[in-house]
């Protein structure tokens, strides 16, 4: 009789809580979310590689930066030197 009833029981949850069909919109709604998701995703990438350059570029920049500044207190050295005599 219990397994009768257990049978029973499961029979009507697999039933009720059964695989239901999505609508067509739900399946237009997750269709456009992923597409959404792989055109944010691209630009997350694309923004990441532009990050990566500019942050080469910028230390290029410091590095170019720093020779002008060794260059110019060389110069100011070289002019001072040559003033006080």
């Amino acid at each position: 009789m219990k397994k009768m009833l257990a049978i029973l029981l499961l029979a009507i949850v697999v039933i009720g809580c059964g695989p239901k069909m999505a609508k067509q919109e739900t399946l237009d709604a997750i269709a456009e979310a992923r597409a959404a998701l792989e055109a944010a995703q691209t630009n997350i990438t694309e923004l990441q590689d532009e990050i990566d350059a500019l942050t080469a570029q910028k230390a290029e920049l410091e590095q170019t930066i720093k020779g002008m500044e060794e260059e110019t207190a060389t110069i100011e050295n070289k002019i001072d030197t040559r003033c006080n005599k």
